[in-house]
């Protein structure tokens, strides 16, 4: 098999399970929209579950390549979060038929939701929990309760590109445009100066955002 068709039908497969959701998508849709033999997704990929686990993997492999892309950098923490979440936002508005699929699966209790789990996303919260007790230590973060800022930070990232309908039908915000990341990283960067940082806003000056390019 070329990795021409094997694309074309992890294509296929995502933008069926995002639209129509897993179960509502057999292997002849695949294979229809693919334009293969139904008998090809079955040979390769074991039928619609590894296909599914594959595009799963494939998301949070690249996902967590990000993560651990940012953490090599040089800089503060507070600028080291900023661009994780920068960054993690852009990976998803990329990918986002791919990231919707994902976090809606998250919500749903299974084998491999489990091991995902106990892999990649431990491995998420590992990384975001170090950075943060490494800005505590610092002194550039004030202390809190880690828990809470986690899964707030975790809700922050996940949010747009679970939601993508929600937020365009109730805030005419398009999660998907290049526009948007640049916008809400404005506002992240407040949330992180003022709650994590325990910087002044009240001044005019500090209200006065400067776009983050």
């Amino acid at each position: 098999m070329s990795k021409e068709t094997k694309e074309k039908m992890l294509d296929a497969a995502m933008r069926l399970f995002h639209t129509q959701g897993y179960h509502g998508t057999s292997v002849r849709h695949i294979a229809e929209k693919a334009n293969v033999n139904v008998a090809l997704v079955s040979y390769y990929f074991g039928g619609k579950k590894g296909l599914f686990e594959q595009l799963m993997t494939q998301f949070l492999e690249g996902y967590m390549s990000v993560m651990s892309d940012v953490k090599k950098q040089e800089g503060c923490s507070r600028d080291k979060l900023l661009d994780t979440l920068r960054a993690l936002l852009s990976y998803q508005q990329s990918f986002h038929h791919l990231a919707r699929m994902v976090h809606r699966e998250m919500a749903l209790d299974s084998v491999l939701v489990r091991e995902i789990m106990s892999t990649y996303l431990r491995k998420e919260k590992h990384d975001f929990e170090q950075l943060l007790r490494e800005g505590v230590r610092a002194g550039e973060f004030r202390r809190q309760q880690l828990d809470y800022v986690l899964f707030q930070i975790k809700s922050m990232l996940t949010m747009p590109y679970l939601y993508p309908q929600y937020l365009r039908e109730l805030y005419q915000l398009m999660p998907t445009e290049p526009y948007f990341v640049k916008k809400y990283m404005e506002h992240l960067t407040k949330w992180v100066d003022l709650f994590l940082c325990g910087k002044d806003m009240s001044s005019t000056k500090a209200r006065l955002f400067v776009p983050v390019s």
